[in-house]
């Protein structure tokens, strides 16, 4: 008698396909790198004064300058998924094969928890401001924080559900780094950045460690 296949097995080992080798790790990184860079830019005085320097030496044309962010943005993330497939076919899945991956990396039930955490921490700082126990710049950190919440408990949830215990960690360890926001004496478009920046920072080492054992097992194998 044949043996019947696991059927949630084998879909929840397809979905670690993807997250295997680490590069959504490192697009994830990007994204955030890129998305904090850009709001502080936006956000910032400093560049608002040199997009109008820029004005007065070349012209109204530089004015343009001023959503070169808004342009960048989008196109590093092209650039991450072109190189994604890019490696993924020369090296990482070319004796294994290819899998297109689900439109909805995420399951449903962790992103409906993860806007239910996102809304209720903003509701919370929204009700502690009405309460006068903190201020309108407390409220502005606190998006970020709730922010990180939110996209931690995503990590966990997805890291549960397709079992990659990575990032059940680095969800955890991001939520509470995140939290850290609250108290730092930045600006929205400070804290934004900073915020950015420590999730790529996360991202990075989770990604680039499981990248590096990747390419070791594969030359290994040689």
């Amino acid at each position: 008698m044949i043996a019947q296949p696991d059927v949630d097995k084998l879909i929840r080992q397809t979905h670690q396909y993807e997250f295997s080798d680490g590069l959504r790790d490192l697009q994830m990184a990007v994204y955030f790198a890129v998305s904090g860079v850009t709001l502080w830019l936006i956000l910032e005085p400093m560049w608002m004064t040199l997009v109008a320097n820029m004005v007065k030496m070349f012209g109204r044309w530089a004015a343009w300058v001023k959503i070169l962010p808004l342009i960048l943005a989008p196109l590093a993330m092209w650039g991450m998924l072109r190189l994604m497939d890019y490696l993924r076919q020369r090296w990482l899945w070319r004796e294994s094969g290819m899998v297109k991956s689900s439109n909805w990396l995420v399951p449903r039930q962790v992103n409906v928890l993860s806007a239910v955490i996102l809304l209720g921490g903003i509701a919370l700082g929204v009700g502690l401001r009405l309460l006068g126990r903190v201020d309108d710049v407390f409220i502005l950190r606190m998006l970020w924080a709730v922010t990180g919440w939110s996209f931690g408990y995503t990590l966990i949830g997805t890291g549960h559900h397709i079992g990659l215990p990575r990032y059940v960690w680095l969800g955890a360890v991001g939520g509470i780094v995140s939290t850290g926001v609250l108290f730092l004496p930045f600006t929205f478009g400070q804290t934004s950045l900073v915020f950015g920046l420590l999730w790529s920072l996360m991202l990075i080492v989770s990604g680039a460690v499981t990248l590096r054992r990747v390419f070791l097992s594969i030359q290994g194998n040689y």
